[in-house]
């Protein structure tokens, strides 16, 4: 009989998991997603009516980078598949309104419709369930399967999200080692003592403008006591030929200290909150940009907390992924390697190959299930690890 596979979480890492499954010939795979509008975790965008026209705004993961060669190929076939894009303009670093581009940035790539085309293409390829809300797991090891919810019993579960979420849903799975690596504390700064999973959170501010900015960059990560980054979303969207002809939109992101200063829940965010964060983040945007005297009355605002936004560190396993094979239990992640859609796409990958190698025989070892975290090198945002050897000519 097939072995079942149930993937809990339909990021990036869960659904190129499950996709690789797939091209291994395990075919009765299972996505569980949450996601309203889709599956992608933080690869999302918002496609909102702004003055009777229709505008996307990419609200948390920005754009991503390629250093490995495994990644590579995704990248190659996401582009193929008319998914993925090269974001050409100029992005750097923003101080005291001095902009400095990134001479370390090879390329920037981004969704070719927002960053959620490329979930909506990894998708396509494999059964996604949703909106599915997993509350209950638990490990029947009699039958030696998992029972997930409502949907039945499983050969393998993978857990391809984290924050308070998994750490709640593990807590009596009947896995203990697994449910540790899974405990999450929230901070805008890392605890070296405390050897846990950390995540920031960020208040995120979507505007658009009646027009041009006419600033000489499309994005910046930001040196600032209140904004870590900015970014031109129309610039992603449109030919270049047209920029300035019409509305213009931006996603600016607090900082982490900004956001944990100013935490409320985000499922609930305060009316008066709401209006605070959106005028203080608008007149930073100005303040950072020089351009505060010239900065037009907005046409459009939405402000959202990211909650679990990035991983402040990462684990200590070589092994890219989390893999108990005593209990057919796997985790996948960015923060399993590093806190970008790069290391989200490897761990997913990483984690099929365990799998795949478990189910035929070839292994039944796991991998290092210590909590052994280590800092993450990243930006506020994420991480954009760059390789200059490797540059994509697309054909």
């Amino acid at each position: 009989m097939e072995r079942s596979v149930a993937i809990i979480g339909g990021g990036i890492s869960g659904l190129v998991c499950a996709a690789r499954l797939k091209q291994l010939n395990m075919n009765n795979v299972t996505v569980f997603d949450t996601g309203k509008h889709g599956p992608g975790g933080r690869c999302s965008s918002r496609t909102i009516n702004v003055d009777g026209n229709l505008h996307t705004f990419d609200h948390s993961a920005q754009y991503f980078t390629v250093s490995d060669q495994r990644f590579a190929k995704i990248v190659s076939f996401l582009h193929k598949q008319g998914a993925v894009k090269i974001w050409n303009g100029k992005i750097g670093h923003l101080k005291e309104g001095k902009f400095t581009q990134d001479d370390q940035l090879t390329q920037a790539f981004i969704g070719s419709d927002g960053m959620v085309s490329i979930p909506k293409s990894l998708a396509s390829l494999v059964q996604v369930k949703g909106p599915s809300w997993i509350a209950h797991v638990e490990w029947d090891s009699s039958l030696g399967k998992w029972k997930v919810d409502k949907y039945g019993y499983f050969n393998y579960l993978v857990i391809a999200h984290n924050g308070k979420c998994a750490d709640n849903l593990m807590s009596n799975a009947g896995v203990p080692n697994i449910h540790r690596l899974l405990q999450v504390r929230f901070s805008d700064t890392l605890n070296m003592r405390e050897n846990k999973m950390q995540l920031c959170s960020i208040w995120a501010l979507l505007v658009a403008f009646p027009s041009s900015l006419k600033l000489p960059y499309v994005a910046a990560h930001v040196e600032d006591n209140q904004i870590s980054w900015i970014a031109n979303n129309t610039s992603k969207m449109v030919a270049r030929a047209t920029l300035g002809k019409s509305v213009e939109c931006w996603t600016i992101f607090s900082t982490k200290s900004f956001a944990s200063a100013n935490k409320v829940p985000q499922e609930h965010i305060p009316p008066a909150k709401a209006k605070d964060i959106t005028n203080t983040l608008l007149t930073a945007f100005g303040r950072v940009t020089r351009i505060h005297k010239q900065l037009p009355p907005p046409c459009f605002t939405r402000v959202q907390l990211w909650g679990a936004a990035v991983p402040l560190n990462v684990l200590q396993n070589k092994e890219e992924c989390v893999f108990d094979g005593q209990n057919n239990i796997g985790i996948c992640g960015d923060w399993l390697v590093s806190p970008c859609i790069q290391g989200a796409a490897i761990s997913g990958l990483a984690l099929a190959e365990k799998i795949h190698n478990n189910c035929s025989g070839s292994t039944r070892n796991s991998t290092d299930l210590l909590p052994r975290f280590k800092p993450a090198e990243s930006e506020t945002i994420g991480a954009f690890p760059s390789n200059p050897e490797m540059i994509f000519n697309p054909k």
